[in-house]
């Protein structure tokens, strides 16, 4: 007990010994898991507009006049990109194309309707994509039948979204690694030079039968405590941003369905980011420390 006490004080006295080096390696420390954990909630969410972009993405097939709708619908429904299939009729296609037409009372809307001759729709086909990444082979299989005469899609907003979802994943990615190697540069020289401002004091406990494990421990606990306030500073600033954040988005842009609110996920990217800045910074300060006392009790 008299041990881990004499630790604890040698860590606080190393706290606040280097106390702009402590804090400088504290902001650098939380910007970083910040930045991180903000990047990573970007790219989640894009990969949660993409999934709902699936179950609401319609590619809409036309087929012409003299085609076969139970050949066309079971060629269709055979297709491995193909999740799900619907043969629209014209009389259906037509009572749609009315109602949204004359939706809201619009006059000039039914009276554009009244002008044609008849029904001129064909059938069509409502035909669902697998995934996003399917549409673009889906759409070239589509057109290459001879029955069907045209096929329309949201495939630019598809294509835009798939790329803004590789871009945030590489992001994501990208400042995974800077994170661990600007907060391990910094948690590496913060240590180094609280080993070698004590160097002779070190020496002088090695010279009274100190041993290494009592030596180094404060000096782990140093940077591991360092960069886990940092990690903790930065979940904070996370949640006090990203939540008013995505509220306000969804006042302004109603059509942003899907982004992450779940308090548990949040809570948990923000436990795993706590952790990884601790495991970070114990690993760095292990690292420095371990060979640090190599050299100091090597023989001369």
């Amino acid at each position: 007990m008299t041990t881990f006490s004499y630790i604890l004080r040698d860590t606080m006295r190393l706290l606040t010994r280097h106390c702009f080096l402590g804090i400088l390696t504290l902001v650098t420390t939380a910007a970083m898991m910040w930045i991180l954990g903000i990047t990573t909630l970007f790219s989640l969410n894009v990969q949660s507009l993409l999934r709902n972009l699936e179950g609401e993405l319609v590619v809409f097939a036309y087929m012409r006049r003299d085609g076969n709708v139970s050949y066309l619908t079971n060629a269709i429904r055979e297709m491995e990109t193909v999740g799900e299939v619907t043969a629209v009729c014209p009389d259906t296609a037509w009572e749609r194309l009315r109602a949204r037409m004359t939706d809201g009372g619009r006059e000039g809307g039914a009276r554009a309707l009244e002008l044609l001759d008849g029904n001129p729709l064909p059938w069509s086909f409502e035909v669902r994509a697998r995934s996003v990444a399917d549409v673009s082979s889906l759409v070239s299989s589509l057109l290459s039948m001879p029955d069907i005469d045209d096929v329309i899609y949201s495939g630019l907003v598809v294509e835009r979204i798939s790329a803004i979802s590789r871009v945030a994943s590489r992001a994501a990615f990208t400042m995974f690694i800077l994170s661990i190697l600007i907060t391990s540069l910094v948690v590496y020289n913060t240590i180094h030079i609280s080993l070698y401002s004590r160097q002779e004091e070190i020496g002088i406990m090695f010279l009274v039968g100190a041993t290494r494990s009592y030596i180094s421990t404060p000096f782990v606990l140093q940077g591991t405590f360092l960069a886990l306030l940092g990690a903790i500073t930065a979940v904070i600033g996370i949640t006090s941003v990203y939540l008013p954040g995505i509220t306000l988005l969804q006042e302004n842009l109603p059509f942003l369905r899907g982004l992450i609110e779940d308090p548990h996920t949040i809570a948990t990217l923000g436990a795993m980011l706590i952790g990884f800045g601790a495991t970070l910074g114990w690993v760095c300060s292990f690292i420095v420390v371990t060979r640090f006392m190599s050299t100091a009790t090597k023989p001369l």
